[in-house]
């Protein structure tokens, strides 16, 4: 089988900043996007802000928001604007949320589904792998030299996609070029996605992993059981990674390198998504940019374990427990949206950490721009993104060609 270029631009539909649509609303958000908050519901809103994003446990004070919401679709609105005054005066003396508990490392083994070409590639070998996530079937790829060096062991490098609709089949011979300087190249399609984007049949068979997107919490161990199968290929160097993600991808791989800790080496992020999950929430209380889509979803639980899996997912909060150098881009056509101002708190608190980090706003990019790997913002982030790697995670140098033995010995 091929894996046969399709047009960037149609695969750029898909690669939407905001996708994740979910399954169910919670009672009281229903078009909340089309309501007008009153006085009172948006002073709570403006006082639950610093608080919520400094990662204090609101959860009277957002039960009281979300009360107020039910009982103004029901047509409440004295007894609504109650509970949100009530809401306000609970957010006094505010306790931490506990610290997030991680389970333990997943392990994996591959096995190997089938074998692909990429079009002018015939040295990179590129193989599409399950493995088992729990009781999860997932799928990705491995890309590798097709002949590796007698004994090498090449260092490995994680791709998280962006969006959620599986792997990039137009974005393959980008990767493909990272094998030929010298690195072994691991790509999860993630749970409850495709493998590939243009999804076509594989041995008679479609494959979807399985599971359901969980925004940046179960991907996490979809990525850390693949390192782990990886890890056991005779020609990838053992206990350490990069990683380089995009969008959806990339906030995967952040939270997966602050999971990986002295095993991750360097990261390189473009146009990272959900890095300040607070932050997005919040937009959505106030009516503001809808960059979370599946945000009324995630909103029908109980509000304690919300806040607690906002935590989990937070690139900010996971920050502290980074190991690895960070190269950070992001798109400068679109300044000012929640990516940037994400970035801003991310690059903030990498500052008061003093965590290593690059952060480069490239010109006239959008989000997708690495995705137009010829475009000239893609061509300057690679020249960035070359240098960080030999630097921190260098590749495996080829070995000059031995001389051959004669007969003699000569």
């Amino acid at each position: 089988m091929r894996i046969v270029k399709k047009s960037i631009i149609s695969a750029l539909l898909f690669l939407c900043a905001c996708a994740f649509a979910g399954d169910t609303v919670r009672p009281g958000l229903e078009k909340i996007e089309y309501t007008e908050p009153t006085e009172e519901e948006a002073a709570l809103i403006e006082a639950i802000q610093k608080p919520f994003f400094e990662g204090k446990d609101v959860t009277a004070a957002l039960q009281d928001w979300f009360d107020g919401r039910l009982l103004d679709t029901q047509k409440k609105p004295d007894q609504a604007r109650m509970k949100w005054i009530q809401g306000k005066t609970k957010l006094k003396d505010l306790p931490p949320l506990p610290e997030t508990k991680w389970s333990e490392w997943p392990d994996a083994e591959f096995q190997t589904v089938a074998e692909l070409e990429i079009p002018g590639y015939k040295d990179v070998r590129l193989q599409v792998v399950g493995w088992k996530v729990g009781k999860l079937q997932e799928y990705g790829v491995v890309l590798s030299p097709a002949k590796p060096a007698d004994g090498a062991k090449y260092p490995l490098i994680l791709y998280c996609h962006g969006a959620a609709f599986g792997l990039p089949e137009s974005f393959m011979d980008w990767l493909a070029r990272l094998v030929r300087q010298g690195y072994v190249v691991i790509g999860p399609a993630m749970r409850g996605e495709p493998l590939f984007q243009w999804n076509f049949p594989i041995k008679g068979k479609e494959l979807k992993c399985d599971g359901e997107i969980e925004n940046l919490e179960g991907e996490i161990d979809d990525c850390l059981a693949m390192l782990s199968a990886a890890w056991k290929l005779p020609f990838v160097r053992s206990n350490e990674f990069a990683v380089i993600g995009h969008s959806f991808g990339a906030g995967v791989g952040l939270v997966t390198a602050a999971r990986g800790g002295d095993k991750a080496k360097a990261v390189v992020s473009y146009d990272a998504w959900l890095v300040n999950p607070q932050r997005y929430y919040w937009d959505r209380m106030r009516r503001g940019p809808r960059n979370w889509d599946s945000w009324e979803d995630y909103c029908n639980q109980p509000v304690y374990p919300q806040l607690v899996g906002l935590k989990k997912r937070s690139v900010i909060m996971n920050a502290s427990i980074m190991q690895s150098p960070l190269l950070l881009f992001m798109g400068g056509a679109y300044k000012g949206s929640v990516f940037h101002k994400s970035h801003d708190d991310f690059t903030a608190e990498l500052t008061r950490l003093d965590k290593k980090y690059q952060y480069h706003l490239i010109p006239n990019g959008d989000h997708n721009f690495v995705l137009r790997t010829d475009s000239r913002p893609a061509l300057l982030a690679l020249q960035i993104q070359t240098a960080f790697l030999n630097k921190h995670f260098p590749p495996l140098k080829k070995q000059p060609p031995q001389p051959q033995k004669t007969s003699n010995g000569n």
